[in-house]
């Protein structure tokens, strides 16, 4: 049986997604990151995260602007969230999706920590949904769907099947020509991925090819050559520093 939205708005304002793109430049966008890094509220790990996922470098290379309607794909507690609602502006909308698996996951640690992040309307123009992928409401209607750190655990639990189920939803609810943004932490061939909570790069590009994707580019922007990939992702000495990938892909037209 197929679960569907219980929690659609969670402290959200009555915004509605514009249909067209505003005019916009990567100052103007690294300008309202960078504002919102200092902004009260964020949750007490976000500056930690900071300098290793790099949000401006990030948003630059995934090509978000002002007005955009995004997808944050397993928004957990809400760090992309929150950085993408400020990329878009007050013109854009961000949906946060979270499966229900959320709620029990780490005692809803994450769950909680969302809805605390968006509390007293701090982000105006974000949309909270606690929705399976397969169940989201979304068709040809997204600009950009950011997937963070989040396809190995899919893949690792489900193999490609899995996987590329919410590939195909993603890819659903894209509009045509629309972006998908995919990071993880690399694994490499010969090392027990699934224990390590890594996946291998080509595993990815594998993945998108098959749903349908056109991969546009990889970056190393994440990259870390101190990490040798034994280690699991949650190693005190590795924590929020491991070797990551980062890929821009789009659905055709």
């Amino acid at each position: 049986m197929k679960h569907y939205i219980f929690a659609v708005l969670i402290t959200v304002c009555g915004l509605t997604a514009t249909g067209s793109l505003a005019a916009d430049n990567d100052q103007a966008v690294a300008a309202r990151i960078s504002a919102q890094q200092n902004a009260p509220g964020r949750d007490q790990y976000d500056s930690v995260k900071d300098a290793s996922r790099k949000p401006v470098e990030v948003a630059q290379f995934s090509g978000v602007r002002a007005g955009m309607t995004v997808l944050d794909i397993t928004a957990g507690a809400g760090y992309s969230t929150e950085i993408l609602s400020a990329a878009v502006g007050p013109e854009g909308l961000v949906y946060a999706q979270n499966p229900h698996l959320i709620l029990k996951l780490i005692g809803g640690r994450h769950h909680h920590a969302m809805v605390e992040r968006m509390s007293g309307k701090r982000l105006p123009n974000v949309r909270y949904l606690i929705v399976d992928a397969e169940d989201m409401p979304f068709r040809d209607s997204i600009d950009l769907v950011n997937w963070a750190f989040n396809i190995h655990d899919v893949y690792n639990e489900g193999g490609d099947a899995a996987a590329l189920k919410d590939l195909q939803a993603m890819k659903l609810a894209l509009k045509p020509g629309g972006i998908l943004v995919v990071s993880d932490h690399v694994g490499v061939a010969g090392n027990d991925n699934e224990a390590l909570h890594r996946i291998e790069t080509a595993t990815i590009i594998n993945l998108l090819k098959q749903a349908g994707f056109v991969v546009e580019a990889s970056s190393d922007l994440l990259a870390n050559p101190a990490d040798d990939h034994s280690q699991s992702i949650f190693d005190d000495d590795l924590r929020y520093h491991t070797d990551r990938v980062l890929i821009r892909a789009r659905k055709p037209n």
